[in-house]
């Protein structure tokens, strides 16, 4: 059978040829690097089967891996992954309903498994790592194709047509080097030292109580308070807009034409604009001034846009992702409505997005009010003020989850399903120093956790049964090896060897249906 991947007629092995011993560019020695393994589901799953999915002998190209396209075509890698990703996800009980979401969730994991299947390749050449005829041989001896009732049927393999026979024996070679590269490059045996350090921090648990003040607590009267103090933000301004997504010269034609009135801003916005106002007629209805913030390259434009008299068209601005806007007014600046329904709904909004600072120090300040009472009756101390108090099991230091095996926690983790208000805490520094620092029955101060501001008491410090801990001299070295294997997938996808366009081909194939 002739060889396909030999570099050296000479290499004969009945097993893979050792690989030269080049460092790995993505492990530094010394560092030990624990990821979380995650399998990523989806809440929703719409359809890949468009009729502009590639299918039909489509070749689609989606970037590139150190100048070689990374292309989708009927039979390819790429498209494999896109069928497997589809039943997989189809097996768990989701159901292609046709929609964009579905395709770019199924294409997007198809393509970085594409990504890495093209990289993975490459490393192994530059790393000199090669497979003899004679042990491709073998395993082709082995390939289910080829097997029946458990041994080689020379049969089967005489009636396989030479096409299949190579595309087996390409898959067969291609995977055994992706597999003898990732296993070079995770050969990190953790040190019974540090397999010591990671069993003394499982050892010690926390079991406490806590109090949840929501951020949500911050009342309205705050709100528009901060408002009227900031009331030029809140002013308010009909417009239509053009997004022009070409160069600034088209931008200025576009408008040229519509001050000319060769050509009205409505069919111009429907025909030539490239945003979510296009359908309208460019239409934006209201927007309160803050609103605005998000459009502009430069921010000082929007002053020099307010200016503008009614019914005329702004100057073209550049816009922070590099297209090109201009607006006409439809009605003037005007002071907020108070009574408006959407403008104590703005002013959340502004806040959140900008002003979220204000808001939890008002809610610590809340909080801290209860922690300075609570060191010395935690319960009693909520009972007075109103205040439920949950409690969270013992739980040890297991930093973002990071020792989970997906169908186990090598360490044990935070039962955050019974205690969502601390679901940012199993990543969070400062909520993890602070209960980690406590002794049992002290109380902490304030900690911001996502959404809330949270007080904590240690009910109790605890050691981890031994049962537990001997799980870690057997499983750590997986898990670490597994986190290894992550950080390089994570390598491949910021390297500079990589073009990705993705997003561009897939929303000129995947375009929603109008």
């Amino acid at each position: 059978m002739a060889s396909i991947t030999d570099k050296s007629k000479t290499a004969q092995a009945d097993k893979p040829a050792a690989p030269k011993q080049h460092r790995s560019p993505f492990i530094v020695y010394g560092t030990i690097i624990i990821l979380v393994i995650v399998v990523v589901t989806f809440i929703f799953v719409p359809s890949v089967g468009g009729s502009n999915s590639g299918a039909n002998g489509q070749v689609l190209t989606f970037g590139s891996w150190d100048g070689k396209a990374i292309t989708y075509t009927q039979g390819g890698y790429f498209a494999e992954q896109v069928q497997t990703i589809k039943n997989y996800y189809e097996s768990q009980g989701y159901k292609d309903s046709g929609d964009q979401f579905f395709a770019y969730q199924v294409w997007r994991q198809a393509f970085e498994e594409t990504v890495k299947h093209m990289a993975f390749l490459a490393f192994a050449k530059e790393n000199g790592i090669m497979l003899t005829s004679k042990y491709l041989d073998l395993q082709m001896t082995k390939d289910p194709n080829f097997v029946v009732d458990g041994e080689f049927s020379r049969r089967k393999f005489r009636e396989t047509n030479n096409a299949a026979k190579m595309s087996i024996r390409d898959t067969i070679n291609e995977t055994t080097l992706k597999s003898q590269f990732l296993a070079n490059s995770v050969k990190a045996v953790p040190s019974s030292a540090e397999k010591a350090f990671i069993k003394a921090m499982a050892s010690a648990e926390r079991s406490m109580q806590y109090v949840a003040f929501p951020l949500g607590s911050y009342p309205d009267a705050e709100r528009l308070a901060f408002a009227a103090k900031n009331a030029a933000s809140f002013r308010r301004i009909k417009l239509s807009r053009i997004t022009v997504t070409t160069t600034e010269k088209d931008a200025e034609d576009l408008r040229a034409k519509i001050v000319a009135g060769t050509l009205t801003f409505d069919a111009a916005a429907k025909d030539k604009s490239k945003d979510a106002y296009a359908a309208t007629g460019g239409d934006m209805g209201w927007k309160y001034v803050w609103e605005l913030k998000g459009d502009f390259e430069k921010t000082e434009n929007i002053d020099g846009l307010l200016a503008v008299v009614k019914g005329e068209y702004s100057p073209v601005y550049k816009t922070v992702t590099g297209s090109w806007i201009f607006f006409r007014i439809d009605e003037l600046l005007s002071d907020a409505a108070l009574l408006d329904p959407s403008y104590l709904t703005s002013i959340t909004d502004y806040m959140n997005r900008y002003e979220k600072g204000t808001i939890e120090d008002w809610v610590s300040l809340k909080a801290k009010t209860f922690a300075d009472a609570a060191s010395a009756d935690f319960e009693k101390t909520a009972t007075n003020q109103n205040l439920a108090v949950k409690k969270l099991e013992s739980f040890p230091l297991n930093y973002g989850n990071a020792f989970n095996l997906g169908y186990f926690s090598l360490l044990g983790e935070m039962d955050t399903k019974n205690a969502p208000e601390l679901a940012a805490g199993t990543s969070n520094d400062a909520f993890l120093q602070a209960v980690f620092s406590l002794q049992a029955g002290q109380v902490s101060k304030p900690l911001v956790l996502g959404e809330n501001v949270v007080v904590v008491r240690i009910s109790e410090i605890s050691t981890a049964d031994e049962s537990k801990l001997s799980l870690i001299e057997s499983y750590y070295p997986a898990v670490l090896q597994e986190s290894l294997k992550t950080e390089i997938s994570k390598a491949v996808m910021k390297n500079t060897r990589l073009k990705d366009d993705f997003m561009t081909t897939f929303f000129k194939v995947f375009s929603p249906v109008k």
